[in-house]
């Protein structure tokens, strides 16, 4: 956290779906030790690597979406209010609801942070017992045992990634959601790796990635609050928003069972938490 005062946000030349978004460096998945020879077929086999465009392939509707003009005037306008003491939750709550608009809904959302979604799918992969190569570099869970949790959490985050212009929001939602979901050891053990803690750190990832694009786009209005007290108080508010409907989502998708995320699956349920997360604000009320 403590990000909402260093940014200025998308400008009105801003495109809703950055280019970055569509194309990207492909992940690739591997089993264990047999990584390179399974990432050889993974042309063969879809569900053996992951790029951007693959997740913009499967997220409902046109690919290029038109930014309306202003698109996050309200809902900068809004969350001003809620920053300079106006209006409480109520501001906050039409803020989401006005950016979830001018995001382009749900759909819109989705495709503008397929960049996290390709990285997610490579946590999940990685969590679930798959070498994961990006960057020409590859990574299995097994590597790091011995490794701090510490060490372990920033191997795994710089690993996944990406070189483009949402790695800042990438490696900060990676980096919290494998501080929340890890067993609190000092030292890290791959075996640890639950199918609850899978769920826990999927949840955790998408809360904060949904967070920090939130972030992002209010720009200049969370310089309303005038003191650093303030800005920590309405990110942690804003967060437990985030939290409580991304998570709802997540429960609703998988059924309550941890059992439900596998590796065909992991990409099109961020994509459907996602969406269904932004069109539940689009509902609010003012």
């Amino acid at each position: 956290m403590g990000t909402s005062a260093s940014s200025t946000g998308p400008n009105n030349q801003s495109p809703l779906v950055p280019p970055w978004a569509v194309q990207g460096d492909p992940i690739q998945f591997g089993s264990g030790d047999d990584a390179d020879s399974d990432n050889q077929d993974s042309n063969n086999d879809p569900n053996q690597e992951i790029d951007n465009g693959k997740v913009q392939e499967k997220i409902p509707g046109p690919v290029t979406i038109p930014a309306p003009k202003n698109r996050l005037a309200g809902a900068r306008r809004s969350f001003g209010e809620y920053a300079g003491g106006g209006g409480g939750s109520s501001s906050l709550r039409s803020s989401l609801r006005k950016y979830a608009k001018g995001s382009g809904g749900g759909s819109g959302t989705s495709r503008r942070l397929a960049s996290g979604i390709s990285a997610g799918t490579g946590l999940l992969r990685m969590m679930g017992g798959d070498s994961v190569t990006a960057n020409n570099n590859t990574l299995s869970l097994s590597e790091l045992n011995g490794l701090t949790t510490d060490q372990a959490i920033d191997r795994i985050t710089e690993h996944l990634t990406p070189e483009n212009g949402d790695a800042d929001a990438v490696r900060i939602a990676l980096g919290y959601a494998l501080v929340e979901a890890l067993p609190d050891e000092e030292n890290f053990n791959a075996d640890v790796i639950t199918e609850d803690v899978m769920h826990e750190a999927l949840s955790c990832y998408l809360t904060d990635l949904i967070f920090q694009d939130i972030v992002t786009g209010m720009g200049r209005a969370w310089f309303h609050a005038e003191h650093a007290s303030k800005h920590y108080r309405m990110e942690e508010e804003l967060r437990e928003l985030v939290k409580v409907v991304t998570q709802e989502q997540v429960e609703r998708l998988t059924h309550g069972d941890a059992g439900d995320i596998t590796k065909d699956n992991i990409t099109q349920l961020q994509i459907n938490a996602i969406t269904k997360t932004v069109e539940v604000w689009e509902d609010y009320g003012d």
